[in-house]
C-alpha cells in the first residue's frame, strides 16, 4: 500500500505543465460543486424555516378538531399554549370593495401570546379585526377605519339572513404569502359567535408545541385522549401540497446542481487520462518490475481522489465557513420590503453534510475507478514502446 502511495504521490507532483493545469481545473470544477450545493441547500433550509415559522404563527402545530375542551391536553409533555377557534367564511366590504376571506375568531387574551405574527397595530378587541396587507390594500383600508362583514346563512340553527356587522381594523399583518395577506381576517371569539350566530360551540383548539419536543409525539398523546369523532392534524399535515412543493423543489435543485459534479467529472476523467498517456513509460516500467494492474489502477484512484476530493473538501469547507459567518454578521442583505427578512437566512443539517459528501465523492470515485481500470489493462508491449 505504501508503494502505491508513493507512485501516486509522484505523478500527482511531477506532471506536466498542462496536466498540472487540467488537475486544477478537476479541482475547482468540484469545489465549486460541492460550494454551490451546500450553499444552496442552507439557503433553501431557511426560507423553509422562515415559511414554517411565519404559517403556523397563524395556525399553531397541532389542530384538534373538537368542540369541547380537555383540561388533560395542559398536562402533556410539549404543550405550550391551546387556544379555542371558529372559522368561516365571510364577506368583508369596504369602499364599494367586496371579498370574501375566511374569518379566525379566537379567544383574544390568549391570542398576543400564541399567534407570532409581524403585526403593525395591535391585535383585536371586541368589535375589532386584523386584516393582511394585501387584502387591506384592495378594500383601501387602513388602521383605525372601518369595514362591514357578513356571514353565509347557517342552516343549522334556522336562520334565514345573514348576519351583518361593523368592526374597526385594529391593525394589519404581512407574511409576503398571497393565501394569507389577501384571504384571512382575524377577530375575537365574542363576535365569531355573534357573526356566525354560534351560541356555544366551536370549531376546534390550535396547539402549540414547544420546539424542544416532537410534534408528532405531542399528536399521538392527544390522539389517544379525543372523542371518537374527533380528529387531530398537524400543520404540516394540513398544508401537505405547499409540505410536498417545498420537498420537490429541493430535490430538483440538487439534482440541477449535481450536474456541475457531471461536468467536472468529464474533466476529472480527462485529467487522469492525459496523465496515463504522459506516464505511459513510468506505468510500462512498473509492470515489467511485476508490479500488478491492480495496483496501477489503485495509483490512479488515489491520483484522482487526491485530486478532486482536496478540491471537494475545500468549496464544502469554504461553504460551512460563508453560512457561519452569514449567519453571525449577516453580510449578504435582503431588501425587507420584498421578503421581510433583513438578511439572507441559512440553515445547515447534519444530514445535509452527509448528502453533500456522498454526493461528491461517488462522482470522484466513480471517475477515478473506471479511469484507472482502464490504465491498468494498457499493454506493456505498446508501454515499453515509450521508453528511450
Amino acid at each position: 500500500m505504501n508503494f502505491v502511495n508513493v507512485i501516486s504521490k509522484r505523478f500527482y507532483n511531477h506532471s506536466k505543465v498542462y496536466g498540472r493545469y487540467l488537475g486544477i481545473l478537476s479541482m475547482l470544477g468540484m469545489g465549486m460543486g460541492c460550494f454551490a450545493i451546500i450553499i444552496s441547500i442552507s439557503v433553501m433550509n431557511g426560507f423553509e424555516n422562515i415559511v414554517h415559522q411565519k404559517l403556523k404563527g397563524f395556525e399553531g402545530d397541532i389542530r384538534v378538531f373538537q368542540n369541547i375542551y380537555d383540561p388533560k391536553w395542559e398536562k402533556i409533555d410539549g404543550v405550550k399554549k391551546i387556544i379555542p377557534f371558529m372559522e368561516r367564511k365571510i364577506v368583508l366590504q369596504a369602499n364599494d370593495v367586496t371579498r370574501v376571506v375566511s374569518m379566525k375568531a379566537v379567544d383574544e387574551e390568549i391570542m398576543p401570546e400564541f399567534y407570532e405574527i409581524f403585526l403593525k397595530g395591535r391585535f383585536p378587541k371586541a368589535g375589532e379585526i386584523i386584516l393582511g396587507q394585501d387584502l387591506a390594500y384592495r378594500l383601501g383600508t387602513e388602521i383605525g377605519q372601518e369595514v362591514y362583514a357578513s356571514s353565509p346563512i347557517d342552516h343549522t340553527i334556522g336562520i334565514t339572513t345573514p348576519s351583518k356587522m361593523r368592526f374597526k381594523v385594529s391593525g394589519i399583518f404581512s407574511t409576503k404569502v398571497l393565501n394569507y395577506d389577501d384571504q384571512i381576517v382575524f377577530g375575537t371569539l365574542g363576535d365569531g359567535k355573534i357573526l356566525f350566530s354560534r351560541k356555544k360551540k366551536i370549531d376546534g383548539y390550535d396547539i402549540r408545541v414547544d420546539r424542544n419536543f416532537s410534534i408528532e409525539k405531542v399528536k399521538k398523546r392527544i390522539n389517544s385522549m379525543i372523542r371518537p369523532e374527533s380528529s387531530v392534524t398537524t400543520w404540516d399535515e394540513q398544508n401537505k401540497s405547499l409540505v410536498d412543493a417545498m420537498k420537490i423543489e429541493r430535490y430538483a435543485t440538487i439534482i440541477v446542481l449535481s450536474l456541475i459534479f457531471v461536468v467536472s467529472t468529464f474533466n476529472l476523467v480527462s485529467n487522469l487520462s492525459l496523465i496515463s498517456i504522459q506516464k505511459t513509460k513510468e506505468i510500462g516500467i512498473l509492470l515489467t518490475m511485476g508490479a500488478s494492474r491492480k495496483s496501477i489502477q489503485h495509483i490512479i484512484m488515489i491520483l484522482g481522489i487526491r485530486r478532486a476530493g482536496t478540491g471537494a473538501l475545500l468549496g464544502f469547507f469554504t461553504g460551512c465557513i460563508t453560512i457561519n459567518v452569514q449567519k453571525q454578521f449577516s453580510i449578504i442583505p435582503l431588501p425587507t420590503e420584498v421578503y421581510f427578512l433583513d438578511s439572507l437566512p441559512m440553515t445547515l443539517y447534519f444530514n445535509d453534510i452527509i448528502l453533500v459528501l456522498l454526493i461528491s465523492f461517488s462522482f470522484i470515485f466513480v471517475a477515478s475507478f473506471f479511469s484507472g481500470k482502464k490504465l491498468s489493462q494498457l499493454d506493456v508491449k505498446e508501454a515499453l514502446q515509450w521508453v528511450k
